[in-house]
């Protein structure tokens, strides 16, 4: 019984963590990939291509970029931070790990 129940949450941890990451894309070309959630922060990468996925760990509210304050710290392809307003997802973030 206890082997059942550890795999069932192992099962949920996975599913949780590929629903979080599922359908993440970015949405310009050259987007910046930031040190922290704003954009006087230093610019640490840039992901060239419009439509390249993203995988995001936790989010945070940050400065406004076009009124968006959501900011996605991301783990690949580049590690860093960028704004909500230049990804775009099938997945409502706001019920996932604040950072």
């Amino acid at each position: 019984m206890v082997r059942s129940r550890r795999a069932s949450r192992v099962a949920v941890l996975v599913l949780a963590v590929g629903a979080l990451t599922a359908c993440t894309r970015t949405s310009i070309d050259g987007l910046q990939v930031r040190s922290g959630p704003g954009t006087g922060s230093r610019v640490v990468a840039e992901i060239p291509r419009s439509g390249t996925p993203v995988r995001v760990s936790c989010w945070t509210r940050g400065e406004p970029v076009h009124g968006d304050t959501v900011w996605y710290r991301i783990g690949s392809p580049e590690e860093g931070w960028v704004t909500n307003y230049y990804v775009r997802s099938t997945r409502d973030f706001g019920g996932r790990p604040r950072c």
